[in-house]
């Protein structure tokens, strides 16, 4: 029998007492899956990923992972387990790409150490499978809110971590930048990593076609495949829009869209 890479039980969590921002919330994750996690702002997504990224705690429930409590992990050693993308990151030192992405080896080298020659192998091979050995001696302040995306997935993939976490990795992106995205996520699940990221876009998970959960305003967590759980009435209640879910027979798949202005 296969254990879970990632298992979240009966999870909840509050910020204050007056109300709970997410409660008994569960689902488990398996090497070489995606789950596309949705909801509207406030509900609780980026708190909850912070929370499997051991950055917050838990009111209550408890996450595992290769079927060991989150507790039990070192920072160190839990860095070698789950890569964290956030939303928003801002560098302040003009550091080249190749140094950047080369601080994902952190995990791995003692405090007094620089990265070694095979760390830097590496980092090449990662900017090499993503397309981006262009921008290896570019400075990280100075790209563009797309490059920047693609060398901290760059940066997770020397992690040599199995599980990544993306907090809205298309947010800020531009369409092409968008597409490119979500097929290195795909592209990454056949590698056999598992993957977990949030978007706004009900669409992206049926191009995925992956496993969906949707977050709402109240805490209520659903969770399902995208062909199930994304449907006309689901998607338009949980955003406050009316929204259209049609086979589109020139793109040959279901497409999730808005009716005209």
């Amino acid at each position: 029998m296969t254990i879970p890479c990632l298992s979240v039980e009966n999870a909840s969590f509050q910020y204050d007492a007056d109300r709970l921002l997410f409660h008994n919330l569960s689902f488990q994750l398996y090497p070489g899956e995606i789950l596309t996690i949705l909801g509207p702002n406030g509900a609780g997504k980026s708190t909850l990923l912070d929370c499997i990224s051991g950055i917050r705690k838990l009111l209550s429930g408890n996450i595992k992972i290769d079927d060991t409590d989150l507790s039990q992990y070192s920072r160190k050693t839990l860095a070698k387990k789950i890569s964290y993308v956030p939303q928003n990151h801002t560098q302040t030192y003009e550091f080249t790409v190749r140094e950047y992405v080369a601080m994902g080896r952190a995990p791995y080298i003692s405090v007094w150490n620089s990265p070694s020659e095979k760390d830097y192998q590496l980092v090449d091979n990662a900017l090499a499978q993503l397309g981006i050995t262009r921008l290896a001696d570019k400075i990280y302040t100075q790209l563009s809110g797309g490059e920047c995306q693609q060398v901290m997935i760059a940066r997770s993939l020397v992690q040599q971590a199995k599980i990544i976490i993306f907090d809205e990795p298309t947010n800020h992106l531009d369409y092409g930048n968008q597409l490119k995205v979500l097929r290195q996520i795909k592209h990454l699940a056949q590698d056999g990593y598992s993957l977990i990221w949030t978007t706004h876009v009900p669409d992206h998970a049926l191009m995925l076609n992956s496993k969906v959960a949707i977050l709402e305003r109240n805490g209520v967590w659903k969770t399902g495949l995208a062909s199930e759980l994304i449907t006309e009435n689901q998607i338009s209640q949980l955003y406050d829009a009316k929204i259209c879910q049609t086979y589109v027979e020139k793109a040959e798949r279901e497409a999730c869209i808005p009716y005209r202005l």
